[in-house]
């Protein structure tokens, strides 16, 4: 069964915390929290990401005074701030490409989720962690874009897209999916299909449905470049 959490916005599915269990947490601990299940659902981690994930574990930290039914991005970006290698060195990136945990993080964030527990959605679907065989710290060394726009219009630009539009698209143009993908010959396929679902993502964030009917085409043309 799919993980019920998608896409960034699925991230409102989940409910918060007891605050009990975290009343002694720092708030720079907290958002290594929802930064390891960010890397789990394989979400991007972008401050956005982040600052709503966090309010929606953590109310009475992340939200805003007075606002409790808003979250304070002001909180979260101080909090990832003092996570960053200067202070607590927890975790690397920047507002403008997303972050990701190191291993000093995943290691406070899976301490957290030993005490809190995984999250949980409205539904009550419990999500479960990924073995610690450093699996996770992988996976966080993958930093993904936070332009979908900008994903789509390079899209756009390729090779493939132009022969698609113009219905001009064989199998001969493999080498036209690699160049889409970024991807060659020997790249996994387990990575290539994460190569292509960013690229949906993208086109689904921006609302593009002709680049969304052209990746679905992509996939049909081409079912061994995601089964190698």
């Amino acid at each position: 069964m799919s993980s019920p959490i998608q896409h960034e916005r699925d991230l409102a599915k989940i409910v918060a915390k007891d605050s009990r269990l975290h009343a002694d947490a720092s708030l720079a601990a907290l958002v290594t929290y929802s930064l390891f299940w960010l890397h789990e659902w394989e979400l991007r981690r972008s401050i956005e990401a982040i600052t709503v994930l966090s309010w929606r574990l953590f109310p009475t930290k992340f939200s805003m005074v007075g606002w409790f039914q808003y979250p304070d991005s002001i909180r979260t970006t101080r909090s990832l701030l003092q996570c960053q290698p200067k202070y607590r060195n927890w975790l690397t990136g920047s507002a403008s490409k997303g972050y990701s945990l190191n291993e000093r993080g995943m290691q406070v964030a899976r301490d957290l989720v030993e005490k809190l527990g995984a999250p949980q959605t409205h539904e009550g679907e419990v999500f479960s962690v990924t073995p610690n065989d450093n699996s996770a710290a992988r996976k966080a060394n993958r930093a993904r874009s936070i332009e979908p726009e900008r994903e789509v219009k390079e899209a756009r630009k390729s090779r493939l897209f132009e022969k698609w539009r113009d219905d001009v698209m064989s199998e001969r143009d493999l080498i036209h999916v690699h160049a889409l993908l970024n991807i060659f010959e020997h790249t996994p396929s387990k990575l290539r299909g994460k190569r292509m679902k960013d690229l949906e993502r993208a086109a689904m964030d921006v609302n593009d449905q002709e680049m969304t009917r052209f990746l679905k085409d992509v996939r049909r043309s081409f079912p061994s470049v995601f089964s190698r």
